[in-house]
C-alpha cells in the first residue's frame, strides 16, 4: 500500500515538474523574446478605434508606437518589406480599406481594447499578453484533463505541443492562440456532456475569425442525429445572425477578396478592388497550394498533421461508434474543420489550423486512453 502511495505521490510530482518546466519554457521562448508581426498593427489601430479615434489617428498612433518598440531594421521590414506593406504606412486610406478585415475580429479587438485599458499597458503589450496567456491557459487546461493519466501518457502532451506549434503560436499577436484556447474549452464542455455551455463558447468564436463558423456547424450534426430539430435551428440561427450582423457592421471585405489578396495577388489598396470571381482559381489555387506546400521541408507538416488528424480520427470513429457515438465523433468533427478550412482558404500558415488540430489530437488521445473505452 505504501508502495503504491509513493509511486502515485512521485508520478503527479514528476506531471508538475513536467508542467512546470514546458510552461516556464514556453514563457521564456513567447514572451521574454520581443516578436512583432505586422498583423498586430491594423489590430492595434482597430483596438484604438475603439477609444472613439478616426482611422487617420489611429493609423498614425499604430505605427508612430511600433516604431519606438522596435529597432530600425524590424520597423523597415514591417512598413517597407512590400509593395503592400509601403502602401499601408504610407496612405492611410489604403491601410483603412484593408482594416475591416481585422475589425470583424470583433470581439478578440474589443478583448485588447479591455486589456489595454484595465491594465494601463499599450495595445502591442496587450496583444502579447492574451497571446501568451492563452496558449499558458491552454497548456494548463490540457495537462489538467490529462492529470489522471498514466504518466508515460500525460509526458507525451508536451512533445505534441510542441509539434502543433505552440511556441510559435504563442509569439504571434494574432486571434490564434486565443482561438486555440476557445476551441479547446469547447472541447472540454463537450466532453463532460456540457453541449449548450459549448454553443455558447464557439458562438463567441465566431467573433474572433469568421471561419470558426465552420466547427460549429459541425458540431450541430449531433442535434441532428439526436433530432433535436429546434436546438438545432436555433443554433444555426443564431451562429448566421452572429456572423452576417459583424459582417455588415464592419463591412467586411468578403471571402472572395479575401481569397484572390492572400493567395493569388495582394494589392497595394483595397480601395475598389474587386477581382474577379473564377471557380477554376480555386481549384487550381487549391492544387498549387497543395503540391508547393508538400514539397517545402516546413510546410509539409502541416498537410501531414491535417492529414494524419481526418485519417486517424475518422478510423478511430468507425471502429469505436457504438460505444458513445457524440463523443467518439468530436476528434473527427475538428479534424473535419481543420482539413475544410484548408480546402476554402488553403493559406500555407499553421497557425490558422492549429486550434483545429491541437483539439482534434488531444481529444482522440484523451478517448482512446480512456480505460472505459
Amino acid at each position: 500500500m505504501l508502495n503504491k502511495e509513493l509511486r502515485s505521490g512521485l508520478d503527479f510530482f514528476l506531471k508538475l515538474m513536467a508542467l512546470f518546466l514546458f510552461m516556464f519554457f514556453l514563457y521564456e521562448k513567447s514572451y521574454r523574446d520581443n516578436y512583432f508581426n505586422y498583423d498586430s498593427i491594423p489590430y492595434v489601430a482597430s483596438a484604438h478605434m475603439l477609444s472613439g479615434n478616426n482611422y487617420i489617428d489611429s493609423h498614425s498612433y499604430a505605427w508612430n508606437l511600433l516604431e519606438k518598440k522596435v529597432d530600425k531594421l524590424i520597423f523597415q521590414d514591417l512598413c517597407c518589406g512590400s509593395e503592400y506593406r509601403r502602401s499601408m504606412f504610407e496612405n492611410p486610406e489604403a491601410f483603412q480599406s484593408h482594416l475591416p478585415a481585422y475589425r470583424t475580429k470583433s470581439l478578440y479587438v474589443l478583448i485588447v481594447r479591455v486589456i489595454s485599458d484595465v491594465a494601463q499597458i499599450d495595445e502591442y503589450q496587450a496583444l502579447k499578453n492574451l497571446t501568451i496567456g492563452s496558449i499558458l491557459v491552454m497548456t494548463f487546461l490540457i495537462s489538467t484533463l490529462f492529470l489522471q493519466r498514466n504518466l508515460a501518457i500525460y509526458l507525451a502532451i508536451f512533445p505534441i505541443l510542441f509539434l502543433v506549434q505552440v511556441i510559435p503560436v504563442a509569439r504571434l499577436l494574432t486571434p490564434d492562440a486565443l482561438i486555440a484556447l476557445t476551441m479547446f474549452l469547447a472541447l472540454i464542455l463537450l466532453l463532460k456532456n456540457k453541449r449548450d455551455l459549448a454553443y455558447v463558447v464557439l458562438l463567441l468564436a465566431i467573433l474572433f475569425r469568421q471561419t470558426n463558423i465552420i466547427l460549429l456547424g459541425l458540431i450541430l450534426i449531433l442535434e441532428l442525429k439526436g433530432k433535436n430539430y429546434k436546438k438545432f435551428t436555433t443554433v444555426s440561427a443564431l451562429a448566421l445572425a452572429i456572423y452576417f450582423i459583424n459582417s455588415q457592421f464592419f463591412e467586411s471585405i468578403g471571402y472572395w477578396k479575401t481569397y484572390y489578396a492572400g493567395l493569388i495577388s495582394m494589392p497595394s489598396t483595397f480601395i475598389d478592388f474587386n477581382p474577379p470571381f473564377n471557380i477554376s482559381i480555386i481549384f487550381s489555387t487549391l492544387l498549387g497550394k497543395l503540391k508547393w506546400m508538400l514539397g517545402n521541408a516546413e510546410l509539409n507538416r502541416v498537410i501531414a498533421l491535417i492529414l494524419i488528424t481526418f485519417l486517424t480520427s475518422l478510423y478511430y470513429f468507425i471502429k469505436n461508434r457504438a460505444a458513445d457515438f457524440n463523443l467518439v465523433i468530436l476528434p473527427f468533427l475538428f479534424a473535419c474543420s481543420a482539413l475544410l478550412t484548408f480546402v476554402m482558404i488553403p493559406f500555407p500558415d499553421f497557425r490558422n489550423y492549429s486550434g483545429y488540430l491541437i483539439s482534434s489530437i488531444f481529444s482522440l488521445i484523451y478517448l482512446a486512453t480512456n480505460s472505459k473505452n
